[in-house]
């Protein structure tokens, strides 16, 4: 039987055999147990292929950022395509495209007729703030990049204008939900688009349980320490929190810049007993600290989509964040927990205040997570995905 060609893009851009959070991984095992595809997946550069076997990965070999709004990261996948253009009959743009500003110069420098293209899971853009752009530069460099980022809004015309024409040419776009659905609905018609959720590898998570109890006053988040996290603001509420519940315990997984920011508001606010830094974690061990919380809190200003939400969903740890999280479906069809206004530090102390004087609504969201997070089982997610290939054989 003839296989048909597929060139796929990929968002798992060193092939090391480890999954990880994005969907490329989870599509390309499903591949390579499929006999109806010849898959050609980029891959900046390949560690360890081993667990692929009818898998060619083609090495972009690009240094420095890898964004798919790059220029030159951008060439790489179209050049890698000319290679095996002659034999490929579908596209599928996995890499990371964004609402606005996703492009792709596959369909804007060649004719793509009778080929079709498949875009997504696409996502909104998170707001980049200023000193998180310029952390790490000094002197004319950092002149520079100020310079681009205050003048940002042109090159933001630019690639809005790439990415309508990137998605015109599209056969199907997916969106992980029905909001980025919506957004999507103002660019093409809505028969061209498909819902398919983000997943994760579910069987990590069965290895836990959440174990907290009435007297749990834990509270985990996992940030980055940066501008756009908001852990000031969080650092605040535990402040508030303290007055009623002084064996409150905060576990700050963060690295970054404002480390330094954090420890001197704890020392300024005397919450140095219920702060604990943990810096940056392996995964079971965050995991497992994450089943021995009462609350996962993520106080961002921005996110294009809140992955530590849907962990603390798949453990069944309520959840407190705000309306910036970039995964408003998880608090559908079952609430999870609540979401409050972002740069709001009274909402988020108000809304733990909730959760450690009522376990049993704690159980409650508990068990709703535990009952979705079903839906968000990569083993169930990927064969979706082929079943939309197999729509155009």
């Amino acid at each position: 039987m003839t296989k048909e060609g597929l060139f796929f893009i990929s968002d798992y851009r060193d092939v090391t055999c480890e999954p990880g959070r994005d969907p490329a991984y989870w599509i390309l095992k499903e591949l390579d147990k499929n006999d109806k595809f010849k898959v050609y997946s980029t891959a900046n550069k390949v560690v360890d292929s081993s667990c692929f076997k009818n898998i060619e990965f083609l090495t972009l070999g690009y240094k420095g950022d890898i964004q798919i709004q790059k220029p030159g990261y951008n060439y790489r996948i179209y050049k890698a395509y000319k290679k095996v253009k002659d034999v490929v009959k579908i596209i599928h743009h996995c890499e990371k495209f964004q609402v606005g500003k996703g492009y792709n110069l596959i369909p804007l420098l060649s004719d793509l007729s009778g080929n079709p293209l498949i875009i997504g899971p696409v996502h909104f853009p998170h707001i980049v703030f200023e000193n998180d752009y310029l952390v790490g530069t000094s002197g004319i460099k950092r002149m520079f990049k100020k310079f681009g980022f205050r003048n940002k809004k042109l090159l933001n015309i630019v690639f809005k204008m790439l990415f309508k024409k990137t998605i015109a040419k599209a056969d199907k776009v997916i969106a992980p939900n029905q909001q980025v659905k919506k957004e999507l609905e103002n660019y093409i018609s809505s028969k061209k688009i498909e819902i398919i959720n983000y997943g994760v590898d579910l069987s990590l998570y069965k290895k836990y349980e959440y174990k907290a109890e009435g007297n749990n006053f834990k509270i985990l988040s996992p940030s980055m320490a940066i501008e756009r996290k908001g852990i000031e603001y969080l650092l605040e509420a535990i402040y508030t929190v303290k007055r009623q519940f002084p064996e409150v315990k905060l576990y700050l997984l963060s690295e970054g810049y404002k480390v330094a920011d954090y420890k001197k508001l704890v020392k300024k606010l005397n919450i140095g007993e219920n702060v604990i830094f943990c810096g940056r974690l392996k995964r079971d061990k965050y995991l497992e600290l994450l089943s021995n919380c009462r609350v996962m809190c993520q106080p961002t200003l921005s996110d294009s989509y809140g992955w530590t939400v849907l962990d603390a969903m798949c453990l069944g740890v309520p959840v407190v964040t705000t309306e910036k999280c970039g995964c408003p479906d998880l608090f559908e069809n079952g609430d999870i927990g609540i979401r409050v206004r972002p740069k709001d530090s009274y909402s988020l102390a108000d809304a733990i205040l909730k959760l450690f004087n009522d376990f049993d609504l704690c159980e409650k969201f508990s068990k709703n997570g535990l009952r979705k997070r079903e839906d968000y089982d990569y083993k169930k997610i990927a064969p979706k995905y082929l079943k939309l290939y197999e729509k155009y054989i």
